[in-house]
């Protein structure tokens, strides 16, 4: 229900469910909050709409349309990530929050076609959905439980599915409009701008409806949701704004220009030692090698930072370095979106880059990285 690149939580609190192809499948905790509204909400419904009904029904009832919503909810993201799969393009996670869901694809769309046929999955699944408990309605009973349960099942779809429409970032129908952008003017960061201000705009015109509903008869539910969409659009569609700063600076980001000049120490010396041989040799990272001088580890700038200066002396440098797995070693030559593809496959604060020969040819920073992309930003807040 949102854009896919940016998950709603840490994994750390994330609750997980399952798999999808081998894609993670979780439900964050603050989905409770939206479950408990719903209940709320629409057990008074029930209760009109089913004569005689007991109120335990009645909330038992509201209680299951909250959770069969989350399983709406989930289909709609297996959608957007089963043709992300189809097209070859990875998918970290799927993930069930407060507001919707969102899958969390690990690379951005390569053509107009890619964004558009991901993005429009989502709310096509939704439509599927919606029919079905259309049908659902016309083989029940609308004042009986499961009459009312398919009803709200079906305008719940319904809603979701128009609502995502929109052509608004971070909404898919905003990632459908980036695509029909970029396909126009072959500018992708275009397309993003004109989705992210498409989003600002709608979420001002939800924020001013949640201030309307809030005074009717709808309640102050209705009208704290609406509120709470609002914040999340905007939010999102300021942060979709700051990637479209990037997307205009990553044809001009090169290795090359990035690296430090790095220092191989081998890997029985102090960190006081290592620092030292680092600042006599002017060298802005550090390398650990083995007795054959073949690179083992790097050293973590920030974990160093963290030692004591009176304890230097006596922590060994191993304690303060990361092993060079596969992906903390860069080939050197890599620019523009594969250098940042090659950083996000795996997050760390320095990397080894290496020449075609596998020898060391430097470091590369992520805090230099984020400010080649983002100069605006001091380097501290990187």
């Amino acid at each position: 229900m949102s854009d896919q690149q940016r998950p709603p939580s840490r994994r750390g609190r994330l609750i997980p469910i399952g798999r999808f192809f081998g894609v993670p499948i979780y439900f964050a905790p603050s989905w409770l909050i939206i479950a408990a509204l719903l209940t709320v909400y629409y057990a008074p419904v029930v209760r009109d709409a089913v004569p005689g009904v007991s109120g335990s029904a009645a909330y038992g009832l509201a209680l299951a349309y909250a959770c069969a919503f989350a399983v709406c909810v989930l289909v709609h993201e297996l959608g957007h990530t089963a043709v992300a799969l189809a097209l070859r393009s990875p998918v970290k996670q799927v993930v069930i929050f407060l507001l919707g869901g969102v899958s969390e694809l690990e690379r951005d769309a390569k053509s107009p076609r890619e964004e558009f046929l991901v993005s429009a999955a989502g709310p096509f699944a939704t439509v599927l959905l919606a029919v079905l408990f259309w049908l659902g309605t016309q083989v029940t009973d609308t004042h009986t439980l499961p009459g009312v349960l398919m009803g709200l099942l079906f305008w719940s779809n319904i809603t979701v599915a128009i609502f995502n429409l929109l052509p608004a970032l971070p909404l898919d129908g905003g990632r459908v409009l980036r695509s029909g952008v970029w396909a126009l003017t072959k500018n992708q960061s275009l397309g993003t701008v004109v989705g992210a201000w498409a989003g600002r705009v709608l979420a001002v015109a939800i924020a001013v409806g949640g201030l309307v509903l809030d005074r009717s008869e709808f309640g102050y539910t209705a009208g704290l949701l609406s509120l709470a969409m609002a914040a999340y659009l905007w939010v999102g569609a300021g942060a979709t704004l700051k990637y479209a700063k990037v997307q205009r600076r990553l044809p001009e980001l090169d290795l090359e220009k990035l690296l430090r000049p790095g220092l191989l120490v081998p890997s029985d010396v102090s960190v006081a030692e290592a620092l030292r041989r680092a600042w006599e040799g002017h060298a802005r990272g550090l390398v650990l090698v083995d007795s054959s001088d073949r690179p083992q580890a790097i050293v973590d700038e920030s974990r160093v930072g963290a030692v004591p200066l009176e304890r230097r002396p006596w922590t060994p440098v191993t304690t303060v370095a990361r092993s060079l797995e596969a992906g903390l070693m860069l080939p050197r030559g890599l620019a523009g979106e594969a250098l940042l593809d090659a950083v996000r496959r795996t997050p760390a604060h320095e990397y080894l880059v290496v020449n075609a020969d596998g020898s060391p040819a430097g470091i590369l920073a992520t805090a230099d990285l984020a400010a080649a992309l983002n100069p605006e930003v001091p380097k501290g807040q990187q």
